[in-house]
């Protein structure tokens, strides 16, 4: 009633609805996705054009395409390259070359992300326990290596190191202003990449993250006066859900039978599915709900100010 008179706005009732659906995912065991892979699935994507798509590559040297909506699997061949070099190599997919030869990483790097704010920003985890900012439009392109002591040592400093151990995951938030990371410390770090610091965000002691493959935290879509979610998987076969900006542990997954490997989102749904060494893909989604008792929940909430 509250919204068809008015008084909460659909922005900010969308933004609650999504807030609550997300708070609510758990493994859902009505849906699955059919075993293809031989050996441990080591990382999922979702195309993010029509969302539609899930693809998944193995340690059996497969790769397969999924298609979400009538739960059919295509296969594609697709080229795949792996190394154990230092450097970052860049390839045009058109033509296939090589375009650029990043150095600077003195061990495997394990885990790469673009920035979502700008196209020619990059960033790296190493076993070198280093996290490098990169931009690619430069000759000289590493701008930065972060340091977790924020200390005011040269940005290139050899002293710097973003964790303990080796960095195996790296994450823009979506709208780019920070970085999460995570390595074998078994810590997760927040950084604002205004000022390049590390905001001692406190995750806890809960994280597990011990082998040297990639593991990059999953991160929810963010609209302002909602809070924002991490969810980073653990050891222990779970996955670990936090309060991206303040580090509270929200709640915590289980009921995958393998360590899970790798998480991807899917928007419309609002559905996490995950990857794990036991072969399988798992979907987690919002619980069943009454939508109209729900719905109701959300709109007779306190309203929000006008400056939301």
């Amino acid at each position: 009633m509250q919204m068809e008179l008015g008084i909460v706005r659909p922005a900010v009732f969308q933004r609650r609805y999504l807030a609550r659906r997300i708070l609510d995912i758990t493994l859902d065991p009505s849906t699955s996705i059919q075993r293809e892979h031989v050996g441990a699935v080591n990382t999922i994507d979702i195309e993010e054009a029509e969302g539609r798509y899930l693809l998944s590559g193995g340690g059996d040297g497969n790769i397969h395409v999924y298609d979400l909506e009538d739960s059919e699997r295509k296969e594609r061949r697709i080229i795949k390259t792996a190394s154990a070099d230092p450097r970052i190599r860049l390839c045009d997919l058109k033509s296939g070359a090589f375009t650029h030869s990043l150095s600077g990483h003195r061990g495997t790097v394990l885990s790469v992300d673009w920035s979502p704010r700008h196209e020619y920003l990059l960033a790296s985890g190493s076993t070198d326990t280093t996290v490098r900012l990169w931009d690619i439009r430069k000759s000289a392109a590493c701008l930065c290596s972060l340091d977790l002591h924020n200390s005011n040592s040269p940005p290139l400093s050899e002293a710097n190191s973003a964790h303990t151990r080796t960095v195996n995951g790296v994450m823009f938030t979506p709208d780019g202003l920070h970085l999460v990371t995570t390595g074998h410390d078994d810590k997760m770090r927040l950084w604002d990449l205004y000022t390049g610091q590390n905001t001692l965000a406190n995750y806890g002691t809960m994280i597990r993250n011990q082998f040297v493959s990639n593991l990059t935290p999953l991160i929810s879509p963010m609209s302002m006066g909602s809070p924002t979610f991490v969810f980073h998987p653990s050891d222990d076969r779970s996955i670990l859900m936090f309060d991206l900006m303040d580090g509270s542990l929200v709640k915590r997954l289980t009921g995958s039978y393998g360590r899970v490997t790798a998480l991807a989102w899917r928007p419309r749904t609002q559905e996490i599915y995950s990857a794990g060494n036991d072969h399988d893909i798992l979907v987690w989604a919002p619980k069943s709900v009454d939508h109209e008792n729900a719905l109701k929940a959300i709109a007779d909430q306190d309203t929000w100010s006008d400056s939301d």
